[in-house]
């Protein structure tokens, strides 16, 4: 069940993209605040519209090669990877690349999305097996190909990973190249930070660690006592590094993966 603030967020979205007439919002407004019963209107009145037409394109014909930037929001400075990918990857195949990216192990639940910005109800949604099992609005990712989604220079996937630390990542697409049969399925050519590791807490989690574990960070000492203060004096941040950037690491695991 969606929480009151969601179902006003999905309503007022609908009513800027045209989908909901302005002053019709306004009287359903008020009646759900009268009778007490606001999420259920707008529950109500959000399911009378129609679903935003499909973002996906047609496949290419050939294959090509896709270079991407992947960040990781809210991170300061950037945390971000920068791959080549080929064109026909399936998107059950990019989560994975994504998971070897960053250094996370696929602990939790994930999903893409595409649409013109992070949040907004044109967003279509790419879901993993289990999202798809519970019933979740939304494709089945691994139906999904790259080049669907990612066309010309400049397109933005987004890519959710762990619903709890909420680490959202933003793939944008910067050049499309010509595929050389020989070339990897997918490859890492630049990056900058560490990964953060699980249940870390998030952001703001990440950030403490990395200057807990830095003993050059400006805010190391400081960032070592609330640890301490926070988790207990035994706590061990060393034991919660990020995971540090090694791209000779990152492209022999996506060596391996597409071995298999």
């Amino acid at each position: 069940m969606a929480s009151d603030g969601d179902a006003i967020r999905q309503l007022i979205d609908r009513t800027k993209a045209g989908s909901v007439d302005a002053q019709t919002f306004a009287q359903q407004l008020v009646s759900a605040e009268a009778s007490g019963h606001l999420l259920t209107a707008f529950e109500k009145f959000a399911s009378v519209s129609e679903p935003p037409p499909s973002r996906r394109r047609a496949r290419r014909a050939d294959p090509v090669t896709l270079r991407v930037r992947i960040d990781l929001t809210g991170t300061r400075p950037p945390l971000w990877r920068r791959l080549e990918l080929a064109s026909d990857l399936f998107l059950h195949e990019v989560h994975e690349i994504v998971q070897a990216a960053f250094g996370w192990t696929d602990y939790h639940l994930h999903q893409f999305a595409s649409g013109p910005r992070q949040y907004g109800i044109e967003r279509e949604y790419y879901l993993c097996p289990f999202s798809v099992d519970e019933g979740d609005e939304g494709v089945p990712e691994e139906e999904v190909r790259l080049d669907e989604v990612l066309v010309d220079v400049g397109d933005k996937l987004f890519y959710e990973y762990d619903f709890g630390d909420d680490w959202q990542h933003v793939i944008r697409l910067e050049a499309v190249l010509a595929r050389e049969s020989s070339a990897p399925r997918a490859i890492c050519t630049g990056g900058r930070r560490p990964g953060p590791p699980e249940d870390c807490g998030g952001i703001d989690g990440y950030e403490l660690l990395v200057a807990a574990t830095d003993p050059n960070h400006p805010d190391h000492a400081t960032a070592r006592a609330e640890c301490a203060n926070t988790y207990g004096p035994d706590a061990d941040p060393d034991a919660w590094a990020p995971t540090p950037f090694d791209i000779d690491e990152i492209n022999r695991t996506l060596s391996e993966f597409f071995a298999v």
